[in-house]
């Protein structure tokens, strides 16, 4: 079925494939062009509301000294560092794809990317336009050429989610706090 100039788009398109040499015909599989509205998990907070506390015996960044928002263990500088980076850019909601175990997490500025650049940040760059889900060793990554960015594991879902987030906001830079294991990662322009 084919749409006129100026009326209704299909919901669905596929290619037919017309092999004149054998006679056969070979047709794709269809592809939904309905687009799916990006459902985002996000807690709002105040980046002036922050600070780093001893929490047990772990260093952790707390929103109102109670909000327990990312802990670090008995890494206190890295605390400090990300509270602080966190503040730079004014970031002011955290958020998840996939809780309550997160397999991607990033933050946002006033439901934006963070942008700009802190002297001395450990950030690697990629192209969000190259960017791509793809499974590796039966394992679904987040991948721009063969730089493996980001592992789902099993959940192929997720891993898209996570890349339409990328997309959205043209994050193209993945920062951390701490490497190697860092408690704290973050994307930005």
């Amino acid at each position: 079925m084919r749409s006129r100039k100026g009326g209704v788009p299909p919901k669905s398109v596929y290619v037919v494939l017309n092999d004149r040499k054998t006679n056969q015909q070979y047709r794709s599989n269809s592809v939904s062009l309905e687009s799916v509205a990006l459902q985002e998990d996000c807690i709002p907070f105040n980046p002036k509301n922050i600070d780093v506390q001893l929490v047990g015996d772990r260093w952790t960044i707390v929103e109102n000294g109670n909000h327990l928002m990312f802990a670090f263990g008995s890494d206190r500088d890295s605390a400090l560092r990300s509270m602080r980076t966190i503040q730079q850019y004014n970031m002011n909601k955290s958020c998840f794809v996939g809780r309550p175990q997160p397999s991607f997490q990033y933050m946002l500025t006033n439901d934006a990317s963070p942008v700009g650049q802190i002297a001395g940040e450990d950030c690697i760059p990629f192209n969000p336009a190259t960017t791509m889900v793809s499974l590796i060793n039966n394992r679904w990554k987040i991948v721009d050429g063969n730089h493996w960015m980001f592992d789902f594991e099993n959940n192929r879902a997720e891993a898209e989610q996570s890349l339409a987030v990328i997309q959205k906001y043209g994050f193209n830079q993945t920062c951390y706090v701490g490497r190697p294991n860092p408690n704290f990662s973050y994307l930005r322009r």
